[in-house]
């Protein structure tokens, strides 16, 4: 036990929240592991015993974020009483404004994001597989429920979502970040879908 007596799961939340504010703070580039050790009140080789460096700490504050996103996607795909067609926009319409709003409203953390993600990072694989998994079962109650015809779910959700790539991946997001596009997203979703034979 550390001599401030957290735990060891408390020293990593309190870890990524001191991060993350000291980001939004002071930049991405000047974070320090031993800034954050100092803060809360840890030598920097109690901290390193958490996090190996800097970009594991930083790739702990994109995992929260991206933990968050699914979290929210899966209370849209939970949402009773809904039309199938309805649960497919508004899940693309949230993931597009969660990108967005991260550009936006926390360009520090996109950067570090952008900066050092990349898809063979775990964190990053489970958001993949957790987003397509959540699609795929959308696209399967608009089966069930015949509004969609002709082809597996699978490769359906496949077909919605490069179609709508340019609404959700984050350097296409932070690319037109001056537009507002989810006029657009909503027109191209729907004729998507409509090509798809999947009524509304």
């Amino acid at each position: 036990m550390p001599r401030t007596g957290l735990t060891p799961p408390e020293i990593k939340e309190k870890a990524i929240a001191a991060t993350m504010a000291a980001m939004r703070r002071d930049g991405f580039d000047k974070v320090r592991v031993t800034d954050i050790a100092k803060e809360l009140g840890l030598t920097h080789a109690a901290l390193y015993a958490h996090f190996e460096d800097k970009a594991a700490l930083v790739d702990a504050v994109s995992e929260r974020w991206l933990s968050k996103v699914d979290h929210d996607l899966e209370a849209i795909c939970r949402k009773p009483r809904t039309k199938p067609t309805e649960k497919i926009l508004a899940w693309m319409v949230a993931l597009h404004r969660a990108k967005r709003d991260k550009v936006l409203h926390d360009p520090e953390l996109f950067k570090s994001f952008d900066m050092n993600a990349n898809g063979k990072k775990p964190y990053v694989q489970h958001h993949m597989k957790t987003m397509r998994t959540q699609l795929v079962g959308l696209v399967e109650e608009a089966i069930a429920k015949r509004r969609l015809r002709g082809a597996s779910a699978e490769h359906l959700a496949e077909i919605i979502w490069e179609a709508t790539m340019a609404f959700h991946h984050p350097k296409l997001v932070a690319a037109t970040i001056d537009a507002k596009r989810e006029p657009l997203l909503e027109v191209v979703l729907e004729t998507v879908l409509e090509g798809l034979d999947l009524a509304g």
